[in-house]
């Protein structure tokens, strides 16, 4: 509550206090029956000890209909009690029951407002809001109680005149003269002459305005004006406004001080004393305000946050705006303005310095941002939803700090500096395909592994097929071992020999092989089995075909590249999707890992039968996700992929990468200026873009460490109990990825 609010609420506590004891003294001192409770005393308890309980505490300003349904009823229950003693069938019954009548139907009506109105929004029906606009005025306190205290004159009064006059001047005084009111307000206004809030010290003249809401200050002397203080803007053309001290901003006859202006309180407005006389166009004082005089001001309250000021240029996709205060500015740091009545976000993509001209050869440089819409935090939804706006020129800019924020377990990671967590929605991840994209020694794979997790949290089975072999050290928790050995011998057992065949189509064993594979992926996927992840190397399984028409009982044999026995894992994947019917979420995932060795681009085929083999892959991506089958595709050569499963990718995690074509792939998806920041990421940290984000643009993100996704993740989604293996010890020394690629 501001200062001059508790003010009013002390004047009108004493209002009634001092008002009270002089009714109390008018019925003891002037009514002949003094205090005791009969129609006599009705006016008292009834009248005047409602009036001043309702209009000077309960309802000093306005009269719900919830309270004018309460007046109306205390009013009707008090006249009828009077009804006790006069006669009916006289004129004075009938006033007396046409004042129960009207308190009654003031009662009745307030009760059909509370029923009939809305409880949310506007309401538009005519008719109910002239019963709601006539019961707030008829049943508040002063007029509803003016009718009983003049009835009750008339009624139980009139033939004893000094009581009658007594009445009425003590009903004059309290509701028309107001005088205990009036003194009060007084004494706090003489009071506050006292209290000067402001120092007559002028600062300097105004220099410019550049509207809306900024002005320049030429500034006389050699005293430093420190950032956040509170000045005094005064113009004869216009409203005095309160201003805040940015920054300088050069030199023009004098030091040119930015001040951004603010409406000044009316509190504050009212104690201000006589101005040095205005010359042009105004000038800038300093101002000594009292402590709590700023509270509703939030440039004053934010000014430690306060970064910048919107400049020209900004559009509905990103926020220009001149640093003025760059301390703990950096690339990815989240920043504020307002939009309407909203308070947006905006992450930093870029910065470049400026120069401007400010009188004659003086100039002034400046650092400029640019910032990229993120929207509006909902922290019920736990999401940034959209604002299609942009915020007006010269509006401040505060850089955002979210240290309570708590992150939620679906994050995938927060903005730099802040606890505002990125959520995705990993059956959308998969169904609609995800690309883990940058060079080695970022942690992709990490990243990879922990969105395996949650697929498995969300019931989806993983096929990762893995060059590397060092998934199975980091889901080993997930992996029966004796299981999955048994599994693998089977493979390696069906991909040996195999015999030529008059059909060059059925030579070799690849049939065999692909046989065993839909037969294991089958049991795997079906919905009783309680395994939940299979680690392939492709490179490990020796499969044969026929590579030319047989010979005297004999044939070239060619052992199958991991290409082609990829296709095979992603046919079989397909057939035993398609088996289990359509489904909208996601069923089966893909892992492909080393993509560009595994579904490489036709120009970066190690064999011929390499790009047969990567279309007969892709064929399997584009028609599997009605069937629940997806992929996680993870490389950091962009170029050698295909681009047929790559541009089916609708969610992204472009990390840190520096070849052009790379770069150029991104673009169309994060956009130039988030493509062009991707050389200088840090390792953790990815630019995420697609279907399943939660946020609708892209995103700079820093991604969760390992062991803190183990702690808020592992709590709520435990390891399978069916394996009975102990699971690997998340704290051990980290594996490190090929090619010296060092994950986190």
């Amino acid at each position: 509550m501001s200062e001059g609010e508790n003010l009013q609420t002390r004047n009108r506590v004493i209002s009634l206090a001092v008002y009270a004891i002089v009714l109390a003294l008018v019925q003891w001192l002037v009514v002949a029956t003094g205090f005791t409770p009969n129609e006599n005393a009705i006016w008292l308890y009834s009248g005047f000890a409602s009036l001043l309980f309702g209009s000077r505490l309960l309802n000093p300003h306005f009269t719900p209909p919830a309270d004018a349904a309460t007046n109306g009823f205390v009013a009707l229950a008090a006249i009828i009690a009077g009804s006790l003693v006069v006669p009916a069938g006289t004129a004075d019954a009938a006033l007396l029951w046409t004042v129960a009548a009207f308190s009654g139907l003031v009662s009745v009506l307030s009760v059909f407002v509370l029923i009939v109105r809305i409880p949310l929004g506007t309401e538009t029906r005519p008719w109910v809001r002239i019963l709601d606009r006539a019961v707030r005025g008829l049943g508040s306190p002063t007029v509803i109680f003016t009718v009983v205290i003049l009835a009750c004159a008339w009624l139980f009064h009139r033939p004893r005149t000094d009581e009658v006059l007594a009445i009425l001047t003590a009903w004059a005084t309290i509701v028309v003269i107001h005088p205990v009111e009036a003194l009060l307000d007084f004494y706090d206004w003489a009071a506050a002459q006292w209290k000067t809030t402001l120092h007559a010290d002028v600062v300097g003249p105004i220099a410019a305005y550049q509207s809306p809401d900024i002005v320049l200050v030429r500034q006389h002397g050699d005293t430093g004006i420190e950032r956040g203080t509170p000045l005094l803007v005064a113009d004869n053309n216009g409203p005095w406004m309160l201003g805040v001290a940015l920054n300088y901003v050069g030199r023009d006859e004098g030091n040119l001080l930015r001040v951004l202006t603010a409406r000044l309180p009316e509190t504050l407005k009212k104690r201000i004393g006589k101005l040095p006389a205005l010359k042009g166009g105004g000038i800038a004082l300093r101002l000594n305000a009292a402590a709590g005089d700023l509270d509703d001001v939030p440039a004053i309250q934010w000014i430690g946050r306060l970064c910048g000021v919107i400049v020209s240029d900004t559009n509905l996709d990103y926020a220009l705006f001149e640093v003025t205060e760059d301390r703990d500015i950096s690339e990815g740091r989240l920043i504020e303005a307002r939009i309407g009545e909203h308070r947006v976000i905006f992450q930093i993509i870029e910065g470049l310095t400026r120069e401007d001209i400010v009188q004659q050869k003086n100039t002034y440089g400046y650092a400029r941002a640019k910032a990229r819409k993120i929207g509006r935090w909902n922290a019920d939804a736990g999401k940034f939803e959209p604002v299609k706006w942009l915020p007006r020129m010269n509006a401040p800019v505060f850089l955002l700090e979210a240290e309570g924020q708590q992150q939620p377990a679906t994050a995938i990671g927060h903005f730099p500096g802040t606890g505002y967590g990125v959520g995705l929605n990993i059956s959308e991840a998969v169904t609609y395909n995800t690309a883990i994209l940058g060079i080695l020694g970022i942690g992709k794979s990490y990243l990879s592994v922990e969105l395996i997790e949650r697929m498995i949290a969300g019931g989806i089975k993983v096929i990762c097929l893995d060059l590397t072999n060092q998934y199975a050290t980091l889901l080993a928790g997930f992996v029966d071992e004796a299981h999955e050995a048994a599994q693998r011998a089977a493979l390696v057992a069906a991909g040996q020999g195999g015999t030529p065949h008059q059909n060059q189509e059925q030579g070799g064993s690849h049939q065999a092989f692909r046989a065993r594979v839909t037969e294991q992926l089958r049991t795997f996927v079906a919905p009783s089995s309680p395994h939940v992840l299979r680690i392939l190397n492709p490179a490990q399984f020796e499969v044969t075909r026929q590579a030319g028409g047989m010979f005297q009982g004999n044939a070239n044999m060619a052992t199958l590249t991991p290409t082609e026995i990829t296709a095979i894992i992603s046919d079989a994947a397909l057939t035993v999707c398609q088996e289990l019917g359509m489904i909208d979420g996601g069923r089966v995932c893909l892992v492909y890992e080393e993509a560009h060795s595994l579904v490489p681009e036709w120009n970066s085929v190690v064999a011929e039968g390499d790009k047969a083999a990567t279309a007969r892959s892709a064929r399997a991506i584009l028609q599997g996700r009605k069937y629940g089958l997806g992929c996680l595709l993870i490389t950091q050569r962009t170029a050698n992929v295909t681009k047929t499963i790559l541009n089916q990718c609708n969610t992204v995690f472009a990390m840190r990468t520096f070849d052009d074509t790379g770069k150029e792939f991104l673009a169309n998806y994060i956009g130039s200026d988030y493509a062009r920041i991707l050389p200088s990421l840090e390792s953790r940290h990815a630019v995420v873009f697609g279907k399943a984000s939660s946020c609708e643009n892209p995103v700079l993100v820093r991604l969760n460490d390992r062991q803190a996704f183990l702690d808020a993740f592992r709590p709520l989604h435990p390891l399978p109990a069916l394996l009975v293996h102990e699971p690997a010890n998340a704290s051990a020394e980290e594996p490190s990825e090929p090619d010296d690629e060092i994950p986190f």
